[in-house]
């Protein structure tokens, strides 16, 4: 694998073809010891039932496994993350009440109660380097990247890993006992020997929804008649020192009734770069993003969008981004509230050894909140990954991209906030306010697939119908495994809709998103 996140490195990553739907692969990826885990910001959230059950609308779109598989290898994957329990729901944690704010609790099919966790966050590189190096089976090579697996001569067993550096002589791992676990990434399959391996993985194709990601940036408000309980609101930290945060969500048999994606929701902050909204403290942390220090504060994908860049597949950047003069006046509006600020959270943030908050939630004195989300992606035939007629510096096919979304995942993202909405009105707790215009051309301003996508190495039973088994042995080849923590069936990035939402105030991976 490669040194570290140089420039070099990163153009390794570049797309030959991308739609605006989906962000610079350059910028989302770290090619190093860890991975992107390295700058991801931590969020966790475990499979749901519903991921593994037929819908009518993922026809063909069935894990080969199903939860029962999964539930075992929960915990110790938040011990690989660090997220400590593997509890996601507030009932699993008697200390946190049921009602998110009063009046507001579980019921008609939607619930308040789930939890995402959130990591230090962990570079794996970092946290686990002692042990591979002390590992007498595992043999890191760094400097060198895997360009393709080749197949031994009239069989289905790997002969070889042909490798190479960017300053150095290509290379050949030759296969035995320690390539029958070689990593197949999407690119090293495309480009094994034509005729093999290649032959079924020359496209994929969308299989199903695509993972939750970074949060979409919505068209709805949620106005909150009651700001007593906003702290139920933030990240939380818990019992065992982990910080959480609670989301709407609907139960499995209500998306199933209804026919409805699997979508998780939250309570957030205004866009940053619009300084309309008011507030010294984000506006200070806007001007701290944009600064010359700003890259230490978060990576590029992040703080580029968030301080109103537009970066495709990206929710954000595309509000007003306000003159350095007006946040400079929104700093001045209540001096005092903003050095509480700095003093808590600010230092903790930068200085705090260990485990450090995760985000910040701002109280508004109008009790009106945006409103995120993040939904699935449903199967298209016409969302595809393929190779590139483009090569990189190594002579590695780059990847075309070609992402996209149908009028369904649009219908899909506007009817479930119909149902958030209807529910906040029943028990007279908060409701949504949509922005002027058309609901459904507002979401597709702000489509995006996120920063953090994975699922193109698809699943299957059959050969025919996906890439790799259950055991994620590539299909038709004994002894290559596809062994990346974001490999899933149906889930490989995720809706965006813009919308805000006003009402009280207040994974799906186990593993860590990218």
């Amino acid at each position: 694998m490669e040194r570290g996140p140089t420039t070099r490195t990163r153009d390794l990553s570049v797309a030959g073809r991308l739609t605006e739907f989906h962000a610079p692969v350059e910028m989302t990826q770290s090619r190093q010891l860890g991975g992107t885990s390295a700058i991801w910001g931590g969020r966790c959230v475990p499979y749901d039932p519903i991921d593994f059950q037929e819908r009518a609308q993922l026809v063909g779109s069935r894990w080969p496994i199903g939860l029962s598989d999964v539930e075992p290898f929960i915990q110790r994957a938040c011990d690989w993350a660090r997220i400590g329990r593997g509890a996601f729901s507030v009932h699993e944690l008697p200390h946190l009440s049921p009602e998110l704010v009063p009046g507001l609790k579980d019921g008609g099919g939607v619930l308040v109660s789930t939890l995402e966790r959130w990591s230090l966050p962990t570079n794996f590189g970092t946290e686990y380097r002692a042990e591979m190096e002390s590992n007498p089976h595992v043999s890191v090579v760094t400097g060198a990247t895997a360009l393709r697996v080749r197949l031994a001569d009239r069989t289905s067993r790997v002969g070889s890993v042909e490798c190479a550096a960017i300053d150095g002589p290509k290379f050949s791992v030759e296969g035995d006992n320690g390539c029958s676990r070689a990593m197949a990434s999407r690119r090293h399959a495309c480009c094994a020997r034509p005729g093999r391996m290649g032959a079924a993985w020359a496209t994929i194709r969308s299989s199903g929804p695509l993972v939750p990601g970074p949060p979409g940036r919505g068209h709805r408000r949620r106005r909150v008649h009651d700001p007593s309980r906003v702290d139920d609101l933030r990240l939380r930290a818990v019992t065992d020192g982990v910080f959480v945060r609670r989301r709407f969500t609907f139960t499995d048999e209500f998306l199933q009734e209804h026919n409805l994606p699997n979508v998780a929701g939250w309570l957030t902050n205004p866009e940053l770069a619009d300084a309309r909204h008011g507030d010294g403290i984000l506006s200070f942390v806007y001007l701290s993003l944009i600064s010359p220090l700003g890259p230490r504060f978060a990576p590029d994908a992040q703080r580029l969008s968030l301080t109103g860049t537009k970066v495709p597949g990206s929710p954000y950047g595309v509000t007003e981004r306000s003159p350095i003069r007006a946040h400079l006046r929104n700093l001045l509006r209540d001096p005092i509230r903003l050095l509480r600020f700095l003093f808590g959270f600010g230092l903790k943030r930068v200085f705090a050894k260990g485990r450090k908050p995760r985000g910040f939630f701002v109280e508004r004195s109008t009790n009106r909140y945006p409103f995120q989300y993040h939904g699935e992606h449903l199967p298209s035939a016409d969302s595809v990954v393929r190779l590139s007629d483009v090569t990189d510096a190594l002579g590695m096919l780059r990847l075309d991209i070609d992402l996209r979304f149908s009028d369904a995942d649009v219908d899909g993202g506007l009817r479930v906030h119909e149902h958030w909405d209807h529910y906040l009105r029943d028990l007279g707790v908060g409701r949504l306010v949509y922005r002027d215009g058309d609901r459904a051309a507002l979401v597709r301003e702000r489509l995006g697939g996120g920063f953090h996508q994975v699922g193109t190495t698809r699943m299957s039973k059959h050969a025919d119908d996906g890439a790799v088994d259950a055991n994620l042995r590539v299909h038709s080849v004994d002894t290559v495994r596809r062994q990346q923590l974001g490999l899933r069936h149906v889930r490989s990035g995720e809706l965006h809709v813009p919308h805000d939402l006003p009402g009280r105030s207040s994974g799906r991976s186990p593993f860590p998103e990218r």
